[in-house]
C-alpha cells in the first residue's frame, strides 16, 4: 500500500472518528442546529473520500528525451536517486499525474525524499506494460571508507520485461564515486553502524539482485565473513580473492552453475555455502583449501552416486558436508 496509502487511509478513519463524535455530542447536548451540522460534517466526509480517490489514483509518468508518450517501447534503464542536495524537485501529484523527464543517460537525481513518488505508471502505447518493470524504494551501499548511501527506484523497458540489475549495479558504484568526491550530497546518514570501515569483520547482503560485488566493498581487508546468498551473481565474484582475512562466504542462491578453480587461492577460508545454485560438481580444488571443514551444497543439481563419491573425499579430510 505505500506511505500514500497509509496516510489517505488514516485521514479518512480520523475524519470519520471525528464525524461520530461531533454527532454524538450534538445529540447529548440537543444542540439547536443539529441536523444542519450533521449535513455539513457528511458533505466534508464525502469531499474528503472523494479527494481521497483522487489523489490515490494519480502517479508518474516517465518519459525518456525526444519522446512524447510516456513508456514508448524502448529497451532502456532509467534510476531515479532521492535525497541528493541541490538538485530538482519532483513534481507533486496529489491530485494529478507529475511528468518526469529522465536525461539522457538514464540517471534522474532529485533533491526529493522517496516518499514523494507514487509506484503508479502511466502506458498509454499499448503492450508497453508488459515490457516494463521497476523496484520499489531501495537503499545502495557504497562501501568503502566512509560507506555513502543512497535511495533509489530503477525501472527498466525491455522484451524481457524484467528489471535490469546489471545497470543499476554499474549506475550505483558511479554515484557511489560522485558521493566519495563529494561532487554532490545526499541525506543519508554516512559511516557503518559499528566503527570504521577497517573494523568491518561481516557484511551481509542478501535479497539485493546484485550482479557484481560492489566495488566499495573490496576495500574491507579485514573482512572475515561474507553472505550474499539470494543475488543475481551467475558466477562466483573473482573479486572475493581481494579478502585476504576470509574464512566464511555464503553464495547460495545465485543461479551459479561452476565452483571456479581458482577458489583453490582463499587459503584462509573455513566455511563455504554454495546451496541453492545450479552447480553439477564440486571441485577438487576445494580439498586443497587447508582450513575449509564445513561444506553447504544443497539443493543443486549433481549426479547422485558422484556426489557421494565427492562427500567421502571431504568427510576423510575431516569437514564435514551438508548435502540432504
Amino acid at each position: 500500500m505505500g506511505f500514500w496509502g497509509i496516510g489517505a487511509i488514516l485521514w479518512l478513519f480520523g475524519i470519520y472518528s471525528i464525524l461520530v463524535l461531533t454527532s454524538f455530542l450534538l445529540k447529548k447536548f440537543k444542540a439547536k442546529y443539529r441536523q444542519i451540522i450533521e449535513w455539513t460534517l457528511i458533505f466534508v466526509y464525502v469531499m474528503s473520500h472523494t479527494l481521497y480517490h483522487l489523489n490515490w489514483d494519480v502517479g508518474s509518468e516517465i518519459y525518456f528525451t525526444n519522446e512524447n508518450e510516456p513508456f514508448v517501447g524502448k529497451n532502456q534503464s532509467f534510476i531515479i536517486v532521492f535525497g541528493i542536495e541541490n538538485q530538482p524537485k519532483l513534481e507533486s501529484n496529489y491530485f494529478t499525474n507529475n511528468k518526469i523527464l529522465i536525461p539522457e543517460n538514464g540517471i534522474l537525481l532529485t533533491s526529493s525524499k522517496k516518499e514523494i513518488f507514487k509506484h503508479r505508471y502511466s502506458f498509454p502505447v499499448v503492450g508497453s506494460g508488459e515490457k516494463f518493470s521497476a523496484t520499489y524504494f531501495e537503499q545502495y551501499n557504497c562501501y568503502g571508507e566512509k560507506n555513502y548511501k543512497f535511495n533509489y527506484v530503477v525501472g527498466t523497458i525491455s522484451d524481457l520485461g524484467e528489471v535490469d540489475y546489471r545497470y543499476r549495479d554499474s549506475i550505483g558504484d558511479l554515484i557511489c564515486e560522485k558521493l566519495k568526491k563529494e561532487e554532490f550530497k545526499n541525506n543519508l546518514k554516512v559511516g557503518y553502524e559499528n566503527g570504521n570501515y577497517l573494523d568491518q569483520k561481516e557484511i551481509l547482503i542478501n535479497y539485493q539482485n546484485l550482479t557484481k560485488l560492489p566495488n566499495g566493498l573490496l576495500k574491507l581487508r579485514n573482512l572475515e565473513y561474507l553472505n550474499v546468498h539470494s543475488n543475481k551473481l551467475k558466477v562466483f565474484p573473482k573479486s572475493v580473492l581481494e579478502f585476504p582475512k576470509l574464512k566464511r562466504l555464503t553464495i547460495g542462491y545465485n543461479e551459479i552453475k561452476t565452483i571456479p578453480e581458482w577458489i583453490g587461492g582463499i587459503k584462509s577460508l573455513e566455511s563455504l555455502a554454495v546451496n541453492g545454485n545450479e552447480l553439477t560438481s564440486i571441485p577438487d580444488t576445494l580439498l586443497t583449501l587447508p582450513k575449509l571443514n564445513y561444506l553447504l551444497i544443497r539443493e543443486n543439481n549433481f549426479n547422485e552416486s558422484e556426489i557421494k563419491e565427492t562427500i567421502k573425499k571431504f568427510e576423510q579430510k575431516g569437514a564435514t558436508v551438508q548435502y540432504e
